[in-house]
């Protein structure tokens, strides 16, 4: 019987590494698992060390007021490795808190390290690579761009194909959708996609609601629809939403791909979100805010030449990207207006997102990733 610790650090991560526990259960029924993450990962069977999604940010800078909860962290899982034998570290993204701090502290125990959804090594800071090849012994990835990432740094990789294609449907009809939330079916419906972190939709919620205005503008009947992620304090949103005024908004809550399936475009924060839009061929314009500080120290070590995981697996620039200073409302709002009012941009940005589809993997990817962990751990 295997004693597996699991560490994930935002809701994205969380919600990934109960999905692969609940697969590992399936296959070896007698394992048992405990570690950092969040309440994805108490409700799937894992011994909860700390609350780790509580601390997730946007770059170092960010992340530096939590510092007393990361040390806290370690302290509870380093004190848990001691007092138990374990087999096994699986670390779930989270990059610049697994990478350098939890990968040398599972090997000082002498366990195995699994690294499954790879930090954007590839995209920026490929210094990272010193502990990837110090520390783990294979990585686990979700595209097939990382698994040529790393075997042409020869690491120990497997492709296992994205989760989001067996997770991202929906058993209603775009009728059904409407219908229960309560849109409009005869006017155009603009999603607003702000992300599922509290500072990204502090940072960002404020740049789509003025996008939004300046759409509704330029096109009067055009109506907003908002999927609230669960996992954000409702007040925080609220206030943000308070200042919508003269907008058509439809706020939901935990219906995201009920809310896809009605969209004709979307403004969508970079992120899992834009291959979710892109699942259900949502045309859609692709924004970013991050600090200034953290802006800077990355725009230099940034070396791939998107920033929307859409336009990265493509090869090309399917969805348009608006970054930082570029990240601005009636530049954006140009872009969406141009693409609702035209059906053949539409289309064509719909074949392109197909294309994005097939190159998430077949279905089962949770599956395959969970035998990669019983292979490399039983």
């Amino acid at each position: 019987m295997a004693h597996i610790c699991l560490v994930a650090g935002d809701p994205s991560g969380d919600a990934h590494a109960a999905r692969l526990v609940e697969a590992l259960r399936r296959l070896a029924p007698a394992w048992t698992f405990a570690g950092l993450g969040g309440p994805r990962m108490r409700e799937a069977g894992v011994e909860l060390l700390d609350e780790l999604t509580q601390t997730a940010s946007i770059g170092p800078f960010d992340a530096i007021r939590h510092l007393g909860r990361f040390v806290r962290a370690r302290r509870r899982l380093a004190a848990h490795l001691q007092a138990r034998r374990v087999d096994g570290v699986v670390l779930v993204d989270f990059g610049d808190f697994n990478l350098p701090v939890i990968a040398p502290l599972a090997k000082r125990f002498g366990c195995r390290v699994v690294y499954y959804v790879s930090p954007q090594i590839w995209a920026w800071g490929r210094f990272r690579l010193r502990w990837v090849r110090r520390y783990v012994d294979r990585m686990l990835v979700l595209f097939p761009f990382e698994e040529q990432f790393y075997q042409r740094a020869g690491l120990p990789v497997t492709w296992v194909g994205h989760p989001l294609v067996d997770t991202a449907t929906s058993s209603m009809t775009r009728e059904q959708a409407q219908q229960r939330l309560g849109i409009n079916p005869w006017r155009m419906t603009v999603g607003l996609l702000p992300g599922s972190r509290t500072h990204e939709i502090t940072r960002l919620l404020p740049l789509l609601l003025a996008t939004a205005a300046r759409i509704a503008w330029h096109m009067p009947g055009v109506q907003f629809l908002i999927p609230k992620a669960p996992d954000v304090p409702p007040e925080a949103f609220n206030a943000l939403t308070a200042n919508a005024k003269g907008l058509e908004v439809i706020v939901t809550e935990n219906r995201l791909y009920e809310c896809l399936q009605v969209m004709d475009g979307a403004i969508v924060a970079s992120g899992t979100a834009t291959l979710e839009a892109a699942l259900f061929e949502v045309p859609m314009a692709v924004v970013y805010r991050t600090s200034l500080l953290t802006y800077l120290m990355a725009k230099p070590l940034v070396r791939v030449p998107h920033i929307a995981m859409v336009n990265l697996l493509a090869g090309e620039t399917v969805v348009p990207e608006f970054l930082q200073y570029r990240a601005r409302p009636a530049r954006i709002a140009r872009d969406v207006v141009a693409l609702l009012r035209s059906d053949e941009q539409r289309a064509r940005m719909r074949q392109g997102l197909r294309l994005v589809k097939e190159r998430l993997g077949p279905p089962g990817a949770v599956e395959r990733a969970a035998r990669a962990v019983l292979d490399m751990l039983s």
